[in-house]
């Protein structure tokens, strides 16, 4: 299971910070802490993968 990419999703989908951290068996500090995490991991992801155009 991959909390981080659960705590993006599930508020993408329009949940609040304490039904995803009640969701995942945590509090909404955690469940926002995740979802940046998640958020980082793929840009950093993206950017690598990236091609320089120049």
């Amino acid at each position: 299971m991959d909390d981080q990419k659960d705590a993006y999703t599930l508020q993408q989908q329009g949940l609040t910070w304490a039904e995803i951290g009640r969701e995942l068996g945590t509090n909404a500090e955690v469940a926002r802490s995740f979802a940046a995490a998640y958020e980082r991991r793929t840009d950093r992801a993206a950017a690598e993968e990236q091609a320089a155009l120049f």
